[in-house]
């Protein structure tokens, strides 16, 4: 006859499903406690995107407003003008289809863990048959039983707990990140109050 808690069993009071007659066991087999397994961490998200975004404000002329700077479209093959020497390229959107991997963990391996397992003649855990104490992970334990209650209920505590550890799986990044409409606008050097030209990167991002 088995008489099993269950996956996830803390080692409560458990009532079995039917109880056990009193002239049914002559003997108990206690299975050994397992290392439970590790939880793996929710899936990350990828990295984010980075780029340089520009606002485009048409119509202008003059000394272009603090933070903005003076474009023009480009000649008809694509080069800039003379006094517009820096290319600039934007795209309309950026769609992001990447995702990651679910993380996954191995098998535990490492730990310690023993148990002491508690029989009782009732469901709420008082009235008791036998017990058999610290069982081991490797160790299967049995029993002499003879009682003249029936085999109702079992509980345990653990008596030693050391976690061990899962080699995690590496989270790898799918689907790849879309850009929209291109476009190409040639634009002036930024220029100080007074007009000198100043030096300036374009941001290439």
């Amino acid at each position: 006859m088995s008489f099993d808690a269950g996956a996830g069993w803390d080692g409560t009071c458990s009532p079995a499903g039917a109880p056990i007659p009193s002239d049914a066991p002559a003997s108990v087999t206690y299975e050994p406690p397992t290392l439970g397994a590790c939880t793996p961490s929710p899936a990350p998200e990828p990295l984010p995107v980075i780029a340089t975004f520009g606002k485009a404000c048409g119509g202008y002329i003059g000394q272009p407003p603090e933070g903005y700077d003076l474009c023009i479209q480009t000649r008809s093959d694509g080069s800039c003008w003379d006094d517009y020497p820096e290319k600039r390229e934007f795209t309309e959107e950026l769609i992001d289809n990447r995702s990651c991997s679910a993380c996954e963990c191995g098998p535990p391996a490492g730990g310690e863990c023993s148990a002491d397992v508690f029989l009782y003649g009732d469901a709420a855990c008082s009235e008791e048959i036998a017990a058999s104490e610290g069982i081991g992970q490797a160790e299967t334990r049995c029993a002499d039983v003879s009682s003249p209650s029936p085999l109702v209920a079992m509980r345990a505590e653990l008596t030693k707990a050391e976690p061990g550890s899962c080699t995690p799986s590496v989270s790898t990044v799918t689907g790849t990140v879309e850009k929209g409409k291109m476009h190409i606008v040639c634009c002036a050097p930024r220029r100080s109050p007074t007009n000198q030209t100043l030096t300036y990167t374009c941001p290439r991002t």
